[in-house]
C-alpha cells in the first residue's frame, strides 16, 4: 500500500521565501559600498584599513552574485547552479564569522560582530536552507 505524502509548503513557495530572504543582504552588499564611496570614502579606509579596496570589491561582487542567485532560485531547475549558490552563500557566512573572530583577511583588520551583520547572515542562511529544500525537491521529483 502506497501513501501519498502531501507537502505543507509548495516548492514554489520555498523558492519565493529563499529569494525574498536574499534581497536584503543583496541590497546591503551593493548599496552600502556604493553609497559610502560616493558620500564618505574616507570611512571605507577607516573601517577596513589598507584592505578597503579588496573589501569594497568583495562586497560589490557578493551583492551581484546574490542578485543573480535570487533569479536562479526563482527560475532555475539546474542543480549545479543551486549548489553553487548554496556554496557561495555559505562562504559568505563563513568569511563574516571568521573576520569577526579576530582574523585579518585580505588586509582587512578584524571586524566587530554586530547585530545587523548577524541578521544579514541569518537571512543568507534562510536562502541556503530554501535552496537545499528546492534541490531536494528536484531530485525526488525525478
Amino acid at each position: 500500500m502506497r501513501y501519498q505524502v502531501e507537502r505543507m509548503v509548495s516548492t514554489k513557495s520555498i523558492r519565493r521565501i529563499g529569494a525574498v530572504s536574499l534581497i536584503v543582504p543583496c541590497l546591503d552588499h551593493l548599496a552600502a559600498p556604493i553609497l559610502t564611496l560616493m558620500f564618505a570614502p574616507v570611512m571605507l579606509e577607516t573601517v577596513f584599513g589598507p584592505g578597503w579596496v579588496a573589501a569594497t570589491a568583495f562586497f560589490l561582487a557578493l551583492g551581484i552574485f546574490q542578485l543573480l542567485w535570487v533569479y536562479v532560485l526563482l527560475k532555475s531547475e539546474n542543480s549545479f547552479l543551486l549548489i553553487l549558490g548554496i556554496l557561495g552563500n555559505l562562504v559568505s557566512i563563513l568569511i563574516y564569522f571568521v573576520s569577526t573572530a579576530g582574523v585579518t583577511l585580505f588586509g582587512v583588520p578584524p571586524q566587530p560582530l554586530i547585530a545587523f551583520g548577524v541578521l544579514i547572515k541569518a537571512l543568507e542562511a534562510v536562502f541556503v536552507l530554501a535552496s537545499i529544500c528546492v534541490l531536494k525537491a528536484l531530485h525526488t521529483a525525478v
